[in-house]
């Protein structure tokens, strides 16, 4: 069956669409269909794009190896790890693009800390030592571990 905008390619697309009191059926190519907007660009996952790049070797990359570790491009696209550290400066020109594919940007920017969930410990000990400190009456010491509570975001003195 050939494609019913284009007439030239052969129909791989088949929508069919119900209407009250009419039904319209169109038999289309992908790039008639993509026109008309019936299919979308499906975005790759960054699992899919990883795999696209494993799957893709050439001779070059068995040519391309790491000076410290000997891995070669090609058999780090086949494991998808790095032999060492050094891989990573060794394979850059040849990943830069991939990375730049599964991440949408070229840099890594981590998620901001959320401030005063890793120190609840600190935090803990520094009002336990307040309290011993109050306990003896040394009031210059107590100031300072005062002080620093309020580094924490701590006011109160319990």
């Amino acid at each position: 069956m050939v494609c019913d905008d284009c007439k030239n390619k052969p129909a791989t697309i088949f929508f069919k669409e119900v209407n009250p009191g009419k039904i319209v059926e169109l038999h289309l190519c992908e790039q008639c269909a993509h026109k008309r907007g019936l299919l979308m660009a499906k975005k790759m996952s960054p699992v899919e794009i990883l795999q696209k790049m494993l799957k893709e070797k050439s001779a070059k990359d068995e040519k391309i190896i790491c000076t410290n570790c000997c891995l070669s491009l090609a058999e780090f696209k086949r494991i998808g790890r790095f032999g060492c550290s050094k891989c990573l400066s060794e394979f850059s020109p040849q990943i830069n693009n991939l990375l730049k594919q599964i991440h949408q940007s070229d840099r890594h920017v981590g998620r901001n800390p959320v401030r005063g969930e890793k120190n609840g410990f600190e935090i803990f000990k520094l009002r336990a030592k307040l309290k011993k400190v109050l306990e003896k009456e040394a009031y210059e010491e107590a100031a300072k571990i005062r002080d620093l509570l309020k580094k924490y975001g701590i006011e109160d003195n319990k």
